[in-house]
């Protein structure tokens, strides 16, 4: 969603919340804002568009001073306009807000607030809260006691930044849903949405929990609780650096971490993996309670679920448990049946998104325990499972996920490889045999990488398509889904994915000439049926886009266009299916001469409903 900066401290507080403000434009870009306290007077600048449109403001249009916040937007309340742009400010312009999240009674408070006359200009929800601030100045309170009444007026999910005259070397922020974090560098104190926005300043972090508020300044930092009282937060060193959010020499962030994925499958296997066994050491769940589960209960949004209906498979084939998959947010809302030996299983890269944080909420209210697989250790999801696994990816800048897909997809085989082998269910003989071929895999990934003009040559064939259509079976249906929905993010081509089996059922029917049809093919027990269906849309006169293991040349002839992968087991296919998948949708993008790391309408984490 929205992104926020602070900064305090000796820099020009324009060019670090500019520099904060790029690196969280994945987050949102319809517009963006600043708002600076220079010499005890309040100064904003906001502008529609990109990052680079409020750059050319500022320079006709400067800014001073050494504290400010900024914003970078995803609309919610309001269209992209200047009006609606962060930060919010009251008439006067002596308070100013950023807001990521929905006030849900903001309707309220805005009725409350025009009896008592005060004055909106915009149409989002934000408004309300510098008006509030103000209402409470007027009545004699202090800014902090006013800040504090402002929050506990509030309904919905939150994270918040405000700068205020009447205490011009504070900023002050809160959260309740929606990430925070606070650091400090040298002799600086910073606030961000999440972390990258920070680096290289930051050196120390504290991730906010929710119901907690403070203020920094340019020589401290205090972080209490809503409730009352401090809250007792310790440092924790940054270990992000610039390289691992920047392209480096790629022209996209979403090309680099394609071509990631060999190192990011490499470090989870070397943290892994050893000569006898699978080791989750953050996971703290006994291997007997595991042995005794009888249930699982995947729930995931987009790519994570389309991870997480892979793993389902892994989990019925080698822990032989009983598992489901469902959107996080139909879970919650379905009321599912669940008993003691249930876990529930919550998939993100983000640790933040809001659907499936719901559904975790939802299955310890049932008393079920509940395990999250997140990139990002320190997010709320991490705090309220009662275990994690760390997918070790590396930060992910780009909006279309590609190597926490993979990570996600890795780490729920060995989960059910792991889980197999405390029920024992698995000899090690045939572990080790499964593992030999995982081990193989970062390589198979660089023999893909390495020959890519067959798929750029298809994404010249698919840059003007309107419509492709995905099929896959067993462990590649999955695929199909996740092709499907990679080209839609980034190219806006209309994709849908199915399962082989049911493309007869009703979707045969949209196969045309105009209509492409990629099928997923590679070696195994279900490759036959794929060219049942291939047969199927040739005969209808689809155009042919195939997914092979290499050397099947009796694919490659029926098709117009072939991508072949290094041959390995069907239940590591998907591992590898997925990187020419996400380049067919990258180089289709490029050609379609479309913005593949912001695509329109879309932010990297969806923290709101």
């Amino acid at each position: 969603m929205c992104g926020i900066v602070g900064y305090v401290g000796g820099k020009s507080v324009e060019s670090v919340l500019i520099s904060g403000l790029k690196k969280l434009e994945y987050r949102g870009y319809d517009s963006a804002g600043i708002a600076v306290i220079d010499g005890g007077e309040l100064s904003v600048r906001k502008a529609v568009g990109k990052i680079a449109e409020l750059e050319k403001l500022l320079h006709n249009q400067p800014l001073g001073g050494t504290s400010g916040i900024a914003h970078t937007r995803w609309a919610t309340h309001g269209e992209p306009s200047v009006i609606n742009a962060h930060p919010h400010c009251n008439k006067e312009q002596t308070i100013a807000v950023v807001h990521n999240g929905i006030f849900e009674n903001y309707n309220r408070l805005k009725a409350e607030l025009l009896d008592d006359g005060f004055v909106f200009t915009s149409d989002t929800d934000t408004e309300v809260a510098p008006h509030l601030v103000e209402k409470y100045l007027n009545e004699g309170f202090s800014v902090e006691e006013a800040f504090v009444r402002m929050l506990r007026r509030l309904e919905g999910q939150y994270a918040i930044a405000m700068v205020c005259e009447q205490a011009p070397d504070r900023i002050f922020f809160a959260r309740r849903g929606s990430p925070l974090v606070v650091a400090r560098g040298k002799e600086e104190f910073m606030i961000a949405s999440d972390l990258p926005a920070l680096v290289p300043l930051a050196h120390e972090a504290i991730f906010l929990a929710d119901e907690e508020w403070g203020f920094i300044s340019p020589k401290e930092v205090q972080i209490l609780r809503l409730n009352g009282g401090l809250a007792e937060r310790s440092w924790q060193v940054v270990s992000i650096c610039e390289e691992d959010i920047e392209k480096g020499p790629y022209p996209h962030r979403m090309l680099k971490e394609i071509h990631e994925q060999p190192e990011v499958v490499e470090r989870i296997l070397s943290k892994r993996l050893d000569d006898t066994f699978i080791h989750f050491p953050e996971m703290q769940m006994g291997k007997e309670y595991l042995a005794r589960i009888g249930r699982i209960l995947i729930q995931a949004c987009g790519t994570s679920l389309n991870a997480g209906m892979i793993g389902r498979m892994y989990l019925e084939q080698f822990a032989h448990t009983s598992a489901e998959t469902d959107y996080s947010s139909e879970w919650r809302y379905r009321n599912p049946l669940a008993s003691g030996d249930s876990l529930v299983i919550g998939i993100s890269q983000s640790g933040e998104t809001a659907d499936t944080l719901a559904g975790l909420r939802e299955a310890k209210a049932k008393f079920l325990r509940v395990l999250c697989f997140l990139n990002n250790v320190h997010s709320t999801m991490a705090r309220e499972a009662d275990a994690i696994v760390e997918l070790m990816a590396g930060p992910e800048i780009g909006v279309a996920s590609t190597k926490a897909f993979t990570a996600q997809v890795l780490s729920l085989l060995l989960f059910a490889l792991y889980v197999g082998s405390i029920k024992w269910l698995i000899p090690a003989n045939e572990r080790r045999q499964i593992l030999n071929e995982v081990r193989q895999v970062p390589e198979k990934m660089r023999r893909i990488l390495v020959n890519q003009t067959v798929i750029q040559e298809i994404a010249e064939f698919l840059k003007n398509k309107n419509d492709t259509l995905f099929l896959g079976r067993t462990y590649n249906f999955p695929m199909a889904l996740e092709g499907a929905l990679k080209l839609k993010e980034v190219s806006y081509i209309h994709a849908s994915g199915y399962a082989g089996g049911e493309f007869k059922h009703g979707p045969l029917a949209l196969v045309s000439e105009n209509v492409p049809v990629v099928i997923i093919a590679p070696q195994g027990e279900i490759r036959s049926k794929m060219i049942s269906n291939l047969k199927e849309a040739q005969s209808r006169g689809g155009k042919i886009i195939s997914i092979v293991t290499e050397g099947d040349d009796e694919i490659k002839k029926e098709s117009h266009y072939a991508i072949e992968i290094p041959p390995c087991p069907e239940s590591l296919s998907p591992l590898l299916v997925a990187l020419p998948l996400q380049l067919l949708a990258y180089y289709t993008a490029v050609a379609r001469g479309c913005d593949v790391d912001r695509p329109r309408n879309l932010a990297k984490s969806v923290t709101v409903e």
